[in-house]
């Protein structure tokens, strides 16, 4: 097999997420060296790699600080252009120009296209490839469409959050969809085996290491 059609995706691989971070997910920094591991054998097949951003304004409308009273995991309803949906709320997180947002140094080099999310105020977006309303598509879909690519490997942060919809919305727009369970981690532990059954569900192929889906490459 080649990697040609194949793209890699670093889903939010950014410092807030890390254990110091301002959203911090448990042992986040454990599977750097195994995205690592994955990037450079994506590099080396000279396969398309991309990175979401979280890119939030200060002033977002899923951090609990912009609603008086609530605190973080707390739900809430948003409505925007007369669509309304619940919203967890989160700590202040990835805000734009801060290094929290930034991606980690050891993967900043790794990806020729970065999609930024999370931009517009009034909606979140957990997906890399459209925000949780649908109101507006990335260019995520659309780099991958140009350049042939048919299959997509995810891995990032958070497992049961933004890559779980970063999966789910691969599978919408198409692609036959990968994710490489030592490279992620959950935000919230007790949801990883909802969260693994939704997604097989779905038609993502789950595969339990880096060094597995490397063998099945090679």
């Amino acid at each position: 097999m080649t990697l040609k059609d194949t793209a890699l995706i670093l889903v939010d691989m950014q410092y807030d997420f890390l254990e110091t971070g301002s959203l911090p997910i448990a042992d986040a920094t454990s599977v750097i060296p195994n995205v690592h591991k994955l990037a450079t054998f994506f590099q080396q097949h000279n396969a398309l790699i991309v990175a979401t951003q979280d890119w939030h304004p200060a002033n977002h409308s899923s951090f609990a600080s912009q609603h008086p009273g609530k605190h973080p995991m707390d739900i809430v309803s948003l409505t925007y252009r007369d669509q309304t949906t619940d919203q967890m709320l989160w700590p202040e997180h990835c805000v734009q120009g801060t290094r929290g947002a930034a991606i980690v140094d050891e993967l900043f080099e790794f990806p020729s296209i970065v999609v930024q999310k999370g931009s517009n105020v009034f909606v979140d977006s957990y997906s890399g490839f459209a925000d949780n309303m649908y109101h507006e598509i990335t260019p995520l879909a659309k780099n991958l469409y140009q350049r042939g690519i048919k299959h997509v490997v995810v891995c990032g942060y958070a497992t049961d959050i933004c890559v779980k919809f970063t999966c789910l919305d691969a599978v919408k727009f198409g692609f036959d969809t990968t994710l490489i369970e030592d490279t992620t981690m959950p935000a919230l532990p007790d949801s990883l085996t909802q969260t693994y059954s939704t997604l097989a569900d779905r038609g993502v192929h789950l595969i339990p290491t880096v060094d597995a889906y490397i063998a099945l490459i090679q």
